[in-house]
């Protein structure tokens, strides 16, 4: 009887252990991902480069690009050099470029990466006019993928007028208003749009509030979170639809501003997204790894935007999702054993999402809240569910923006539901 009281008190220690255990990164982090200090960059040195003759030119002179070299390799083949923002880190290779040619022509581009092998689709887009780059449609490349190196060629007609290639749609922090405007979400006397805080190289991190509640009127807050790393543009896409919805003249819509108040933060990395970084803000660091030590600014902003909410008489932290990409439509919620006030939603939202979309696939993988990331922030801070809601990269734009306002319609419905309950 001894021997197994002993070594079931030594099963609870190690259990105990490995519970406490502090969090040292993903499967799938470098090493050194929780130490949120600031970490040198490599540089990327804004400029044009010819190569050839007669000459094809590229350049990184706007906001959302890298490209660090430009070489010919033959009469036909260029290759394009590019570098993450400092290394080891996860693989997103983003670049963006524009190239042109003194001559029509048709030229074979080589995409070759450091620390990386090649992920996203080309694009290529045109500026809407010559004044600006601000793009509101592209054309996806077909390209040829060498997996002994993880390069990529992709081919071009080149002429003197230029277009933009990139891994991903561009969308930047100065795009970011216009687009707000564009889909008319920020024109309404309920939204509120402001500048929650600086970045770490001096940009703005644009806050919305979204709501028709009195300000005397006791009301529950559902936080939205987005853009912390810079390549995952179809979550940021996402996450617009999605306001699209809550800001729409739907019945639906107005009970719910009559009820929740929102509190949006669409693009809490712009330093990374106009830099064109790969993962890291302009502190080199992993925004969604300092949500325990609030090393960066633009977690800061965040948190102290928030944070006041906590044990208010008139505002209620109640939900939270945090919009990102991978490879497939994945939601990440908090394990279902661990309590949360209000209980489950993630779960009960899920399925109402997989309802509505029944021609989609998606995966769910519970975690625990061990993790120094922005949704167990929320459930520390204030008990409350939230999620990481992740975005495919190549899911088509018309599939997307249906699937994000029908989870926003479906969310809306059962916020409501859960707040009635609780104050009933």
């Amino acid at each position: 009887m001894r021997s197994v009281l002993i070594v079931a008190f030594l099963l609870v220690m190690l259990s105990s252990c490995k519970s406490t255990e502090e969090f040292t990164g993903f499967s799938y982090d470098p090493p050194d991902v929780t130490n949120t200090t600031d970490k040198e960059l490599t540089p990327q040195y804004k400029r044009v480069i010819g190569a050839g003759s007669p000459k094809v030119w590229v350049s990184n002179e706007f906001e959302g690009a890298r490209l660090n070299d430009f070489y010919m390799k033959n009469d036909s083949l260029f290759e394009v050099f590019i570098q993450p923002e400092n290394a080891p880190i996860n693989n997103s290779p983003w670049y963006a470029f524009k190239i042109w040619s003194d001559t029509l022509r048709t030229a074979k581009i080589m995409i070759n990466y450091q620390d990386a092998t090649h992920r996203y689709v080309p694009k290529l887009h045109k500026a809407d006019n010559l004044e600006t780059t601000y793009f509101t449609k592209y054309k996806e490349l077909s390209f040829e993928f060498d997996s002994t190196d993880g390069t990529a060629i992709i081919e071009l007609k080149l002429s003197e007028d230029p277009v933009y290639i990139s891994a991903q749609p561009l969308q930047t922090s100065s795009d970011l208003e216009a687009d707000l405007a564009v889909r008319d979400i920020s024109g309404h006397d309920f939204v509120k749009l402001r500048s929650a805080g600086i970045s770490k190289s001096g940009r703005e991190i644009l806050e919305l509030e979204i709501t028709e509640v009195n300000p005397d009127q006791t009301a529950p807050v559902l936080a939205i979170v987005g853009r912390q790393h810079p390549p995952e543009v179809t979550g940021y896409l996402a996450s617009l639809s999605f306001l699209e919805e809550l800001t729409s003249d739907s019945e639906l819509a107005k009970e719910f501003r009559n009820t929740f108040v929102v509190k949006a933060f669409p693009m809490i990395n712009p330093d990374g997204v106009d830099l064109g970084h790969w993962r890291h803000n302009a502190g080199g660091i992993d925004l969604n790894r300092d949500w325990k030590n609030f090393n960066q600014p633009e977690t800061k902003v965040v948190r102290d935007a928030l944070s006041w909410m906590k044990g208010h008489n008139k505002r209620r932290m109640f939900y939270a999702i945090d919009f990102h990409s991978t490879n497939e439509n994945l939601f990440y919620p908090i394990n279902t054993d661990i309590k949360t006030d209000p209980d489950n939603i993630t779960q009960k939202w899920i399925n109402f999402i997989k309802g509505d979309n029944k021609d989609v696939d998606f995966t769910v993988e519970e975690f625990d809240t061990s993790s120094p990331i922005a949704k167990n922030w929320f459930y520390h801070t204030f008990g409350i569910d939230a999620v990481t809601y992740e975005v495919d990269d190549q899911l088509d734009m018309k599939k997307l923006d249906k699937i994000s306002k029908s989870a926003a319609r479906s969310l809306m419905r059962l916020l409501l539901d859960e707040w009635k309950t609780k104050k009933s």
